[in-house]
């Protein structure tokens, strides 16, 4: 079995072909990323044999994707890379106004701008995946944030099931945790599961000069320590805010304010920890493991068992290709590409897993959708699910970027501030992060780079009340096609998520104000949302700045657990796709609304539950 993990890998890397040669599994899984492939490992560890399908390669040996301060440019590698152009609303006028706008040149390159060269294609807002063993946790910046109580006590409410409750879930982040940060017995986190966590210790601090200085007045705006003596903070209290537990136990965390440690999925020694690393463990440490990998394989059908029609029709098997680059997404696709035929039957049941954008696609082009848009492409309904492909969301991001008056000198590690605004309904409803670096959004080769004197804010604006209601729609019935995919941002509901952002923009300028002049920093010069440290800049169009301007990265929604009378959820409480049977949906795809500040770690969480729903239910 390993030596077979070991072929394909190699193969891979000398760019032949190779499929495996079984054609059974108890269970195949499509997608090897926060949701897929954790998932694949219990499976198999239970004793069922599983097939594991991931579109990339395995680039987890690779040292740019094991720093996760290289987070850019993993995103930006072509081996990796696969290209979504999105759009965030129905107006193209709109659309036009925002600054990064993506095109494609008559000679085929990019262009970023709102001014392209004649003749050039609208391509949208990119939105980069990653297709790699390990997925999307493979190029990420690696944050670990759980999301509030509330966040998976609203799915038990609306589905009826109590092990969505926030008490039941945090004992499945103890399972999978191998926390590094804190001593052993820690309540709320566990230290023998399969994935590694890690925080910054906050040891920075003896050499940060302008970093620690950004820290101080950051900590007395955001009333970390409750200092209100005006003393000066000591490193001491600043180290002991850098080591808060963003992701503790305490029974008010989601309300908690301030400074706090950003948690990762690293291990140890701080290098990424990803699904890859847990997979080729398990294959490691069991060599009869009865767990095959896929690599370069993609899903192209799903046959159906509709013989008896008083019975829901059922995953029979599927059919998939082997090959590179095979979806046009990726930017190494050539259309006279190479690929080899795969199949597999489905013993017991098929677990998608390949995200928010493709779970979604692969449903459609297998019948299951909007009976309307799959009978304008010629596609056999198989089950009418309006809700596939519907109720996209994502958190709003936004920043503030300036230009010191000099180069920072040593500005330190990563920290998280989290705020609570007049926006919120109770809970803490801003995280944001300083950074030494150019961050504004997504655009083939971000981030610019305005040298050592930038200063970053981004911030991430969580529960937004007017997301999801984007959507992933067909574009044709070529499996190898993207989809269409429309955020629409800000269309409902949206005055109070733009007076939260609002007021994450007004904390990161007070920041840069309360700077003293001693430390050399100021003035600032501001080039976003405000141009210029005088400038006039009203609340109203620091608002439509960001509503023109916000972007986003953790897509999520679409295909929603929920109450399976409402025709728009897609899956029951157990990931059990309507209207068929032996098929589930494990990935972000699947919560209903945006969960916490970033979605890997709540993907994670449900790929366990996933395992422990299948496993029961046997």
């Amino acid at each position: 079995m390993v030596e077979m993990l070991r072929s394909i890998i190699f193969l891979f890397v000398l760019g032949a072909i190779h499929v495996v040669a079984q054609s059974e599994f108890d269970y195949v899984v499509v997608g090897s990323g926060p949701g897929g492939g954790p998932l694949a490992v219990e499976l198999a560890k239970a004793g069922h044999s599983v097939l594991l399908l991931e579109a990339g390669s395995d680039l987890s040996e690779d040292p740019l994707y094991q720093d996760i301060n290289k987070a850019t440019e993993a995103s930006n590698d072509p081996r990796t890379r696969w290209d979504f152009f999105v759009k965030h609303s129905d107006d193209s006028e709109r659309e036009l106004k925002y600054k990064r706008m993506t095109w494609r040149t008559t000679n085929g390159s990019f262009y970023v701008g709102l001014d392209p060269p004649e003749g050039a294609e609208q391509l949208g807002i990119y939105y980069p995946r990653a297709a790699t063993l390990g997925g999307c946790a493979m190029h990420n910046a690696a944050v670990l944030h759980l999301p509030s109580d509330d966040n998976w006590n609203y799915i038990a409410d609306i589905t009826g099931d109590d092990s969505w409750r926030a008490s039941e879930m945090r004992k499945i982040y103890e399972e999978i945790e191998n926390c590094h940060y804190l001593e052993n017995g820690t309540a709320g986190h566990g230290f023998s599961g399969w994935l590694d966590t890690n925080q910054d210790n906050g040891s920075w601090l003896t050499n940060a000069t302008d970093g620690t200085s950004v820290l101080e007045v950051i900590a007395q705006s955001s009333g970390s320590l409750g200092n209100n003596t005006g003393s000066e903070i000591s490193d001491a209290e600043l180290r002991t805010l850098l080591n808060r537990d963003i992701n503790g136990p305490e029974p008010d965390r989601d309300k908690l304010t301030g400074v706090f440690g950003m948690a990762t999925h690293t291990d140890a020694t701080g290098r990424r920890f990803s699904p890859a690393n847990y997979i080729k463990r398990a294959l490691k440490e069991n060599p009869d493991l009865p767990l095959t990998v896929q690599l370069n394989a993609f899903l192209t059908r799903i046959a159906w068992d509709q013989l008896r029609d008083f019975e829901p029709p059922a995953v029979m098997s599927i059919d998939y290709v082997v090959g590179p680059s095979a979806y046009k997404a990726d930017p190494r696709y050539d259309p006279g590409r190479n690929t080899t035929a795969g199949f597999a039957w489905v013993g017991r049941e098929l677990i998608i897993a390949g995200g928010a954008f493709n779970s979604p696609q692969i449903l459609k082009l297998s019948g299951i959708g909007p009976a309307d848009e799959l009978k304008k492409h010629n596609i056999t309904v198989v089950a009418d699910l309006p809700g596939v492909g519907a109720n996209l969301g994502d958190n709003y991001e936004g920043g503030v970027l300036s230009l010191a008056a000099k180069p920072f000198e040593g500005f330190g590690g990563r920290y998280v501030v989290q705020l609570k605004t007049s926006a919120s309904e109770g809970n803490r409803d801003i995280f944001l992060w300083p950074m030494n670096a150019a961050f504004e959004g997504f655009w083939p080769g971000y981030p610019d780079n305005y040298g050592p004197n930038v200063l970053t804010v981004p911030f991430v604006h969580m529960d937004p009340r007017s997301s999801n209601g984007g959507s992933v729609t067909l574009r044709s019935a070529d499996p190898f096609e993207p989809p269409e995919i429309n955020f629409r941002f800000f269309e409902k509901d949206s005055d109070k998520d733009l007076q939260a952002m609002l007021e994450a923009v007004k904390f990161a300028q007070k920041v840069k104000g309360l700077l003293p002049g001693s430390s050399g920093l100021t003035p600032f010069d501001e080039l976003h949302p405000c141009t210029g440290e005088g400038s006039d800049c009203t609340d109203e169009a620091i608002k439509e700045y960001l509503k023109l301007q916000a972007y986003s990265h953790h897509a999520s929604g679409t295909c929603a657990i929920g109450d399976v009378s409402d025709p728009m959820v897609v899956l029951d409480s157990k990931f059990r796709v309507k209207g068929v049977k032996r098929l589930r949906v494990v990935d972000a795809s699947v919560f209903p609304k945006p969960p916490g500040a970033f979605p890997v770690l709540p993907t994670f969480m449900i790929s366990k539950k996933a395992a422990k729903d299948i496993l029961e239910g046997l």
